[in-house]
């Protein structure tokens, strides 16, 4: 008699149990793919979305992928290769300046985290006078970070140093452990390494040029004009995530997190964190202000890189998107 009742039983509590799932489980995820330069602290957020599960919690399946150089990441979204993509600011501004089909949602890193690393010899950015200075490009962001802290301690950042130019953070830090160069504008950890070895760190560079997103994300807009949804189920994932990120008693897995995947140890994602928390480098919000869009827009005119006439600013960021993520839609 009991043995009769067993498979009713089992059935029962196969029932119990589809219905208890949760729906995220349930219900078919959107593949679609996140192009990024390389993998960084600069993403560090949309890290601990995919490894939290927080995408997923949202309906996302997001794929991952290296495009080499934050340009490429750009192009890639602009040729439909990705849905997502993560790039400079300066990078997403000439690439939708010149016509790609691509608009920035939120910011990835909302202040940049590099510092200008010189030689032991080196005590004060006055002393570079003459010397030799390597950033990523002449008009790369990391120049534009040198010139506005070349000026802030009354040095023109072109002509009062040998200006000398590599596209790689770790051909920099090759040419400044080296003796090639007196001084580069480097990220964590390469910075790190090189601090602990007795190179005078000389600070944090972003805050010279005011505030100013390093990273932000952008989609294709052909892509985007059907998929609002998933744009909102992005930013909610990362906010979250950046919600814990900033939370002090997630710092070691979050670190943890972060060190997996790009290869760096566990002591220099924490000590990467301490300085991304002191400059506000992540905001738990896809909000980007007019006043930080409009800073970005007359910085980039006044380097000669966007074409006349100029474009709003709403051809660059679409604030929407964060609106609808904010309404749960």
């Amino acid at each position: 008699m009991i043995r009769a009742k067993l498979p009713l039983l089992g059935a029962l509590l196969g029932c119990l149990v589809a219905f208890s799932a949760p729906a995220s489980f349930a219900a078919e995820r959107t593949k679609v793919i996140l192009s990024v330069g390389s993998i960084t602290a600069t993403n560090w957020p949309g890290l601990i979305a995919q490894e939290k599960g927080f995408f997923r919690d949202e309906g996302l399946d997001v794929e991952l992928i290296q495009a080499g150089q934050s340009s490429k990441a750009a192009q890639q979204v602009m040729a439909g290769v990705a849905q997502f993509g993560s790039s400079s600011m300066v990078d997403a501004f000439r690439a939708i300046d010149g016509g790609g089909d691509l608009v920035i949602f939120m910011n990835s890193l909302a202040q940049g985290i590099h510092s200008l690393v010189a030689a032991k010899n080196i005590k004060s950015v006055a002393d570079l006078k003459s010397k030799r200075v390597m950033v990523g490009g002449q008009k790369d962001i990391t120049g534009l970070w040198w010139y506005a802290m070349a000026r802030n301690f009354k040095l023109d950042g072109t002509k009062d140093v040998d200006l000398l130019f590599s596209g790689s953070t770790a051909n920099r830090t090759a040419a400044l452990a080296s003796g090639g160069i007196e001084a580069s504008v480097l990220s964590p950890p390469n910075s790190f390494q090189l601090i602990d070895k007795g190179f005078t760190d000389l600070g944090p560079v972003a805050g010279y040029l005011g505030e100013f997103p390093m990273m932000v994300y952008h989609v294709n807009k052909t892509w985007a004009a059907s998929n609002n949804d998933k744009i909102a189920a992005f930013i909610r994932a990362h906010n979250r995530a950046v919600t814990f990120l900033l939370d002090p008693k997630n710092k070691d897995e979050s670190c943890q997190i972060l060190a997996k995947a790009s290869g760096s140890s566990v002591e220099d994602a924490a000590r990467t964190l301490d300085l991304a928390l002191k400059v506000n480098g992540f905001v738990p919000t896809a909000m980007i202000s007019d006043e930080t869009l409009e800073r970005v827009r007359s910085t980039l005119v006044s380097e000669g890189d966007l074409k006349e006439p100029v474009k709003p600013i709403t051809a660059f960021y679409d604030v929407r998107f964060a609106k609808a993520a904010e309404q749960g839609k």
